[in-house]
């Protein structure tokens, strides 16, 4: 019995030395990249190891998400991807549009912003940012934004070049 009672506590023991260990060995594995990801070398994408495939595939299900009306669960998931991976401009784009949805333009202005910044040739954020500026009656930053999209469009962008000249020909400027 006494035995019995000895094994039983070696076997926690063990685990918890095996626990210690392993816990040790990850943070030997996790502190260089800790270390690049506290100095923006790095992102939690790098540290989890996602793929552009797998969070896109999550940015895909937010969206879904936000054409159902389900604003708040594609707000989740788009700050999520903001937080894993806060150098595309496209998880930017996205939450800023579900904040102009939710009609707090100024979240949205800064996702804009945080997207322009990251991807300053893409058009799509420029007519963004141009809808804030509309929104909040600020009529020359949104034709400078509108002239900006237009200054970076390619052929394949009919539609948006569309959209900016109708928005261009709205302005009470």
């Amino acid at each position: 019995m006494a035995e019995q009672i000895e094994e039983g506590k070696a076997a926690p023991i063990a685990a918890a030395k095996n626990a210690a260990i392993k816990a040790d060995q990850l943070k030997s594995k996790l502190q260089p990249m800790i270390e690049k990801w506290a100095k923006g070398e790095i992102t939690l994408k790098d540290i989890k190891g996602y793929t552009d495939e797998e969070l896109y595939a999550i940015a895909s299900q937010g969206y879904t998400f936000f054409l159902q009306g389900k604003t708040e669960p594609a707000k989740t998931i788009f700050e999520g991807l903001v937080a894993i991976d806060p150098t595309n401009a496209y998880y930017y784009r996205g939450l800023g549009v579900i904040y102009l949805q939710l009609k707090d333009l100024d979240k949205a202005l800064k996702q804009f912003n945080y997207a322009i910044r990251l991807a300053p040739n893409d058009m799509v954020s420029y007519i963004n940012r141009a809808e804030i500026y509309i929104a909040m009656k600020q009529f020359r930053a949104a034709e400078e934004d509108l002239e900006s999209a237009l200054g970076k469009a390619g052929s394949a962008d009919k539609a948006l070049v569309g959209k900016a000249n109708a928005m261009l020909k709205m302005l009470p400027v």
